[in-house]
């Protein structure tokens, strides 16, 4: 959805989900231990080298000595080609006096552009894989010399082979189980990194801003020790927009935490200036902020609408100086339909004439239609996002919704960042 992303963006989703990256790094490590221990085998290699080198007569004419490097050319080739064959294999174990099976295969390479031919051969028998290595060097040396006669060819063995150290399950298994771990911990990142990139959700307060042209009036996570600074900051971007007074509606656009946390930290915050602030919940569907504010029980906005009770009456004050709260009660009908009615645009109003900033949270925007049927009766609507868990389309189709049906929105606020 967005065009970048930051690395504080990444390096915030895989603190989020440490623990699943975790585990799928751990899971990397031990398959491929236990596959390493499962198909381990004791296989060792030895390795000889030979010098391959043509005598060429002192009277031999011109152009036959400016052959000598074609012909030694192709008596390196032929070295390499017969070590790669069964009947080579079959000669080294017999010449070596071992059993055939305990011989696995034979090789030789070209060392580089010299005369050099290194001998190598696998083996399970790792007594034996010095003496098979010697043995194949000596057994290509023979056959060299004797299928190329003519120039006489010498054929030595320069380096012989040592015995190879011994071989241990536990020790491959280590060394698999940490290959495993940093392959599991590339796929984790190209996989945290993919998901991020096809994620639709809002990550990126910058973003939003640039596209929708609506301004972020504040970034902040939950629970934390900078979280009443966060608040100042929301309080001087509200009062920029919105003005040193009125009525705002906070209308969450999808997720699980709501408008509550944020509209009852804004609310602390705006006391902390001397302002008077009364906190409405008019979400009938989600869980109260009562407890938190230290505010006992009241009737309720539904109440206090059918009995054509002022919001001075309906209101108890919170154990924050400045704040008063009221909740949303229950209401025997549709709550789309009591926000939309005259009574609640009254009590909106009259309630902004007593206290300085009246603050009412509502319910999601994609379950209910009650922030659109409230918007016309406020000063200011403020959306709320949650970080990686609104989806952007979610939010332009909600801001449409609200500004169609009449609603002055403000900016938003993206909460839950971790």
């Amino acid at each position: 959805m967005e065009l970048f992303i930051s690395f504080s963006e990444i390096f915030r989703f895989f603190k989020r989900h440490l623990w699943k990256f975790a585990v799928v790094v751990a899971a990397c490590g031990i398959l491929f231990g236990v596959l390493s221990l499962k198909t381990f085998k004791r296989e060792y290699t030895a390795t000889s080298t030979i010098l391959i080198a043509c005598t060429i007569d002192d009277n031999a004419s011109p152009d036959y000595s400016n052959q000598y490097a074609s012909m030694l050319n192709v008596r390196l080739q032929a070295a390499i080609a017969l070590a790669d064959s069964e009947e080579m294999r079959q000669s080294v174990a017999e010449r070596a006096g071992v059993e055939d099976s305990s011989l696995i295969g034979v090789a030789a390479k070209q060392v580089g552009t010299s005369t050099l031919i290194e001998v190598t051969i696998t083996t399970d028998d790792r007594a034996n894989a010095a003496l098979l290595a010697d043995s194949a060097a000596g057994q290509i040396a023979e056959e060299i010399e004797t299928i190329y006669p003519t120039p006489p060819v010498q054929v030595h063995i320069t380096n012989h082979a040592e015995e190879p150290a011994e071989l241990s399950a536990r020790s491959a298994a280590v060394k698999s189980g940490i290959l495993g771990l940093v392959l599991g911990f590339i796929l984790s990142l190209c996989a945290g990194i993919a998901i991020l990139l096809l994620d639709r959700s809002i990550r990126n307060a910058a973003y939003v801003t640039k596209t929708l042209s609506l301004p972020c009036l504040g970034s902040f996570a939950a629970k934390t020790a900078k979280e009443d600074d966060e608040f100042r900051r929301l309080r001087a971007a509200l009062a920029c927009q919105v003005g040193e007074s009125g009525s705002i509606l906070l209308a969450p656009v999808k997720g699980k935490r709501g408008a509550g946390h944020a509209a009852a930290g804004l609310a602390r915050a705006l006391t902390l200036t001397g302002r008077t602030v009364l906190l409405i919940e008019a979400d009938f569907t989600g869980r109260s902020e009562a407890a938190s504010l230290g505010a006992q029980d009241t009737k309720g906005l539904a109440a206090a609408l059918a009995n054509g009770v002022s919001a001075k009456e309906a209101a108890v004050p919170t154990k924050q100086e400045g704040l008063f709260f009221l909740a949303s009660g229950q209401t025997p009908g549709s709550s789309a339909d009591l926000l939309a009615s005259q009574a609640f645009a009254s009590f909106l109003r009259q309630a902004a004439e007593s206290y300085d900033y009246v603050l009412c949270t509502l319910p999601s925007e994609d379950k209910l239609p009650d922030a659109d049927s409230a918007a016309p009766a406020a000063d200011s609507v403020v959306l709320v996002a949650e970080y990686g868990v609104t989806p952007y389309r979610d939010f332009e189709d909600s801001l449409a919704r609200l500004r169609t049906a009449g609603g002055k929105v403000s900016g938003f606020v993206l909460e839950g960042i971790r």
